[in-house]
């Protein structure tokens, strides 16, 4: 598989440590967060996404279908840029993997966002101009 390829040991450690910067807990598939989580990991540091886990770490698992898979993929290349996601499973909990992007900022159909901590925080027009002169680009 890809680059991310988690191991069980990996899960359940994960699972414990609980939510943080690289680390998102969803109980269930919903869209429009899920596409603000995916800018936000790319748009800082990279990071995952468990679906089918409660905010404390416990699993309710949810059922993974390849439609819903290919729903989590367009989100991904609908954001703007693309982002480049990796899917995997484990114990009924879809697993998104989100890379650091490489041509920061991203967007979705909601706004910028940045993960800040153990939250997804949308960006003022203000931050955004600080974001990309951080990042180097230049705005007319």
């Amino acid at each position: 598989m890809g680059v991310f390829e988690m191991k069980k040991k990996e899960f359940e450690f994960l699972l414990k440590q609980g939510e943080g910067l690289k680390l998102e807990f969803k109980e269930n598939y919903d869209s429009k967060n899920l596409s603000k989580e995916i800018v936000a990991f790319a748009n800082t540091e990279g990071g995952r996404i468990f679906i089918g886990v409660e905010d404390k770490g416990k699993i309710n698992g949810i059922q993974i279908t390849n439609k819903l898979k290919s729903e989590i993929q367009d989100l991904a290349r609908g954001c703007d840029p693309s982002v480049n996601i990796e899917l995997e499973t484990i114990d009924n909990v879809l697993i998104v993997n989100v890379q650091e992007g490489l041509n920061k900022p991203y967007r979705c159909s909601t706004g910028f966002f940045l993960r800040q901590g153990s939250n997804s925080q949308k960006l003022s027009t203000d931050e955004i101009r600080e974001f990309f002169n951080k990042e180097g680009k230049i705005l007319f």
